[in-house]
């Protein structure tokens, strides 16, 4: 009787450890299918995820040139003007082209790898004082000169704006007027709404600053 219990002890444990060993196969069966259904829905999500931040970057570099050229308007007494081509640095008489992006001192490119682009009002690219400046935009405001820069058909009287192409590399109608995907001097420095909706024929991005707005800026 004495060495039952120790046994029985034994028995028990073997007993417990073996009920506890291992997964049944219905347990495995359903961690597989989880696995495969999270990473299928991770497969789904990542170019999404990928493409929004892209989005996010892209909208936030375009406020970042508006704001460098506000800078250089109060610094310089004067917008700078576009750039010819791709390097940068803005070409004298220049008023649509890509952004002067070296004459900025910031980056050019979207996180697509294209340059922006920049057009800005004739008047305001060859003053040669911060006070000049501000008289030229409250002229253009009042109408003793005019405008000749856009959006939103000509609801909006931009002294200047910055776009991004998007992610079909593209610039789109009404930005471009002669189908060859970017701004130039060949457009009629008509532009869309900067609210305009993200679609399938529209991606741009695109930043304009008013003429009462800088005005507003300029001291």
């Amino acid at each position: 009787m004495g060495f039952d219990r120790p046994f029985d002890r034994i028995s028990w444990q073997t007993e417990g450890t073996s009920s506890r060993r291992g997964f049944t196969l219905i347990e495995v069966a359903i961690v597989m299918i989880i696995l495969g259904l999270l990473l299928g829905l991770g497969a789904e999500l990542l170019p999404m995820l990928v493409k929004q931040s892209k989005l996010k970057d892209n909208r936030m570099l375009v406020k970042e040139a508006r704001t460098a050229i506000i800078g250089y308007a109060h610094a310089t007494g004067r917008l700078p003007y576009a750039s010819a081509n791709v390097n940068g640095s803005q070409t004298a008489g220049r008023l649509s082209g890509y952004l002067p992006w070296a004459t900025l001192g910031i980056t050019g490119r979207d996180p697509y790898s294209t340059t922006l682009y920049y057009a800005i009002d004739s008047h305001l690219a060859n003053t040669t004082s911060v006070a000049q400046f501000k008289q030229r935009l409250g002229d253009l405001i009042s109408g003793t000169l005019s405008p000749d820069l856009f959006c939103d058909g000509t609801t909006i009287r931009a002294a200047f704006i910055v776009v991004s192409a998007g992610e079909n590399l593209r610039a789109n109608t009404p930005n471009d007027d002669n189908n060859n995907g970017r701004i130039d001097v060949n457009d009629n420095n008509r532009f869309a709404s900067p609210s305009s909706v993200i679609t399938a024929t529209y991606d741009d991005i695109l930043e304009a600053v008013s003429l009462t707005y800088l005005y507003g800026l300029i001291p």
